[in-house]
């Protein structure tokens, strides 16, 4: 089994949909979790084209404001949906995989950046969450108050980071001196991840 899970800041840039629809083709991916889409709404040769043409299911939610959004889609020769649950700032997809009958859970997560909302963040997403440390900053400018949080939640339901190689850091700002930051994660369940024990996270 396969999949991509990708902060695309927006969608709107056709260079971006050519890659994503080459990946699906190339890579043969079972599922797909797009973040910062920033759209309100996909038609449906928009969907096909970014799965290239295969059997997806797709859902999505919008972005507040200028930021966000989150598109989630399976393959349905693949993976059988049991269930569907969204929020502000997940969606949530119960599944069973076709193939071994195994039950399992896929959430894709877009965290609020600002300090205001990650409160009502952190309420809503205890099941899905992040973590950060300062080793995973390019500078000082670190805040350990919702690290911290994170951290407690993703102890307390027994999560596991599967380790990314290809790259240190997933996120830059667009200042003149940027900081770049590791945010983007993938959580794993002991369960998960004695079912799946080969599965590997590699940058694109």
């Amino acid at each position: 089994m396969r999949g991509i899970f990708w902060n695309s800041r927006g969608l709107s840039d056709l260079a971006k949909t050519k890659f994503l629809a080459d990946t699906a083709r190339e890579k043969n991916l079972d599922f797909i979790a797009l973040l910062e889409t920033g759209k309100k709404d996909f038609r449906q040769p928009v969907l096909n084209g970014l799965c290239g043409g295969r059997n997806f299911l797709w859902h999505w939610t919008e972005p507040h404001g200028r930021s966000g959004g989150i598109l989630l889609g399976i393959n349905l020769d693949v993976l059988e949906i049991g269930s569907i649950e969204d929020g502000d700032y997940f969606v949530k997809f119960r599944l069973r995989n076709k193939k071994d009958n195994f039950h399992w859970v896929l959430v894709a997560v877009y965290g609020a950046a600002q300090p205001s909302f990650k409160e009502k963040f952190l309420t809503e997403l205890v099941q899905a969450c992040n973590k950060e440390n300062p080793s995973e900053k390019n500078n000082s400018r670190y805040d350990d108050r919702w690290p911290f949080l994170f951290n407690a939640i993703i102890d307390g339901l027994d999560l596991r980071e599967l380790e990314m190689s290809g790259r240190k850091y997933t996120w830059a700002n667009s200042m003149p001196n940027p900081t770049y930051e590791k945010l983007d994660r993938v959580l794993v369940s002991t369960e998960w991840e004695q079912h799946y024990p080969l599965a590997t996270i590699v940058a694109l």
